[in-house]
């Protein structure tokens, strides 16, 4: 490989994207980032973490720009995983480095900030660590040749200079110009930013300050929980109390309840980290200072007949729960047949549509499935692809089943099929269902699979009319009197929406403005026309002209002075509902309970309404 600098841009990022695998060093990185999360945890502190695996982008730019490799600079990139631990205290930094140079290999030394008296940056301390080997087995791609080593880099900060050190790294790590360059004629708004950077540190400083002198004011009016609270600052649950036993020692006796105030708080988070997944609470904490540093009799006494729940992985015993089924997605329609093709072809074009999705989704696991449709059978843990293809029987069944990657204790089913029934039609049946532990606080979620467009488009799907990802238009009393027929017929299995335009409304008022099969859209409170693309594959969607708009509303006992651009959701005869009916205020008064669209020159309400249609119709098919 010649050097770095050799290749375009381009050039590099795609020999770095067929060199590494990053999905798994994104699994690697989840990972170390748990078992780092796990060990803060355990001992109580305060923090937050974060981390990435660098892009495929970055990742070519920082190897260009450092000349990584190369006679000028031989060394490898070592930050290809980056974690971030954000701190609420100051003197956790060095706690945090005593723990991971302890649990990690680490490389070569902290890299940290050294001041001179006069001189304010801000607090950081870095560490690189090698890979730990039972993590790295992951990574099954050979390793590969580029100037990278197989390390992590981890920066500890305070949550004072986290928004700062954002800040730095854009406006002046990134920046093109040097130091002396960047400030070159701004000298008293240089001076400025080092007094901001010296009231950061004062802030580090005096919040750990602050809490000693707290914890000494509560020692001094014998508020014990409090005191050991602020003196060592580790996440206690509020409900958790001191035992009476041992505030009637400390009460009594405020010399042994000094002699704990006085203790240690590296050598108590030391204490915690020598303990497998502790229960912290108040008693514990003063059992550990106990046993390694006051041992005190009365209080090893009062510690002896007080339980203490040292690992709560014993007291969580694991039971096994019945899975609940929620259904996410189903319909059951007969194909469309035209009298110009032969059963077999639609039978084919369909099935192939359906074979070639299923291959594209479990492909990654299955990779022998045949690339020209066939049956197939194969398991692997988590995993199970059931294909029964019988073209002399016009018969095609598949069957998916696959954990959730995300969600402990999913299982996800797909079952699909196209069938020639006793009535002379090809049918096609799907449902998507998800199977998840009882009490699991998730919210069943719809999950079309992306084939329907291709199966309505290509093939097409009837429920009675053929489905459309295009609104259709009523714009005369005939195709009224057809679409009556159609919402009445018992028939029916999918609902249909009807958007009525907007009576007193001129189409020349909005000449040149997205017009539709020579509709102006703006006529209409909501656009069916981007409705139907998103609900087509299983609903129906209307547009209605004002002609017709007063038709609509005396068939449906509605006063012609509310009649203005209703909407209408008719459901089918079997779901047994009445007809959904919104009004322009009901419309008007729609809103987003997150507005992403916020500063958007469009119709925010229009989007917020036309996104409740959607959620009605999704809702209604996972509810059979």
């Amino acid at each position: 490989m010649g050097g770095l600098n050799d290749f375009t841009k381009e050039g590099l990022e795609a020999l770095v994207e067929r060199e590494i695998d990053f999905e798994k060093l994104t699994e690697l990185c989840s990972h170390i980032t748990d078992a780092i999360e796990e060990i803060l945890k355990s001992c109580g502190l305060y923090f937050r973490i974060f981390s990435r695996v660098k892009s495929v982008e970055s990742t070519a730019a920082k190897l260009q720009r450092g000349n990584y490799g190369s006679s000028c600079n031989p060394k490898k990139m070592q930050d290809l995983i980056g974690l971030r631990v954000v701190l609420y205290y100051y003197d956790d930094l060095s706690i945090c480095r005593d723990i991971m140079e302890s649990t990690f290999q680490m490389v070569d030394t902290w890299s940290r900030n050294i001041f001179n008296a006069d001189e304010f940056r801000a607090t950081k301390i870095n560490g690189v660590f090698r890979y730990p080997a039972e993590y790295f087995k992951l990574y099954k791609k050979e390793l590969w040749n580029l100037p990278i080593d197989t390390t992590f880099e981890i920066q500890f900060r305070t949550v004072f200079f986290e928004g700062w050190h954002e800040i730095e790294h854009d406006m002046r790590y990134k920046s093109l110009l040097s130091d002396d360059q960047f400030w070159k004629g701004s000298e008293e708004l240089s001076r400025m930013l080092n007094c901001i950077l010296a009231n950061l540190e004062l802030s580090d400083w005096s919040l750990v300050k602050l809490f000693e002198e707290l914890s000494y004011n509560h020692y001094k009016t014998g508020n014990w929980e409090l005191m050991l609270k602020s003196r060592f600052r580790i996440k206690i649950d509020d409900t958790e109390s001191l035992h009476p036993a041992i505030v009637e020692i400390f009460n009594k006796n405020k010399k042994i309840a000094k002699q704990f105030f006085k203790c240690s708080r590296r050598k108590l988070i030391r204490s915690l980290l020598k303990l497998d997944h502790p229960h912290l609470n108040y008693n514990l904490i003063i059992k550990l200072l106990n046993d390694n540093t006051v041992q005190n009799p009365e209080i090893a006494a009062a510690c002896s007949n007080i339980e203490m729940p040292l690992d709560e992985h014993i007291y969580h015993k694991t039971t096994f729960a019945r899975l609940e089924s929620n259904i996410l997605f189903h319909i059951e329609l007969p194909l469309l047949h035209k009298e110009t093709r032969l059963l077999k072809s639609e039978f084919n074009n369909a099935v192939s549509i359906l074979y070639k999705w299923a291959r594209f989704k479990c492909n990654p696991v299955f990779e022998d499935i045949p690339e020209e449709l066939s049956s197939y059978n194969n398991k692997l843990p988590g995993y199970s692809l059931i294909i029964s293809y019988m073209p002399e029987n016009m018969s095609y069944t598949m069957k998916i089943q696959y954990i959730d990657c995300k969600s402990a204790g999913t299982l996800w089913h797909v079952h699909s099929s196209v069938a020639l029934l006793d009535d002379g039609r090809l049918h096609f049946y799907h449902m998507t269902s998800r199977d998840m532990p009882r009490g699991t606080a998730h919210r069943s979620t719809f999950c079309k699979p992306s084939f329907m467009h291709d199966l309505v488009k290509k093939v097409g799907l009837v429920d009675i009319e053929r489905l459309s990802c295009m609104a259709h238009f009523i714009t005369n009393n005939e195709e009224y009197k057809n679409t009556l027929e159609f919402i009445n017929n018992p028939e029916r299995m999918l609902p249909i929406i009807i958007i009525t335009q907007r009576t007193g409304i001129n189409n020349k008022n909005y000449s040149g403005n997205n017009f539709k099969d020579g509709y102006d859209m703006n006529s209409f409170y909501v656009n069916g026309t981007r409705l139907a693309k998103v609900i087509g594959n299983y609903s129906h969607v209307y547009m209605a002209d004002r002609c017709i708009s007063e038709e609509f509303a005396r068939d449906n006992g509605i006063g012609q002075d509310s009649q203005d651009g209703r909407i209408y959701i008719f459901w089918p005869e079997s779901a047994g509902k009445e007809p959904d009916v919104f009004t322009k205020d009901m419309i008007s008064d729609t809103h987003f309970d997150f507005n992403r669209l916020i500063f958007h020159d469009e119709n925010i309400t229009e989007k917020a309404f036309r996104h409740k249609l959607v959620q009605i119709i999704k809702d209604d098919n996972v509810s059979h």
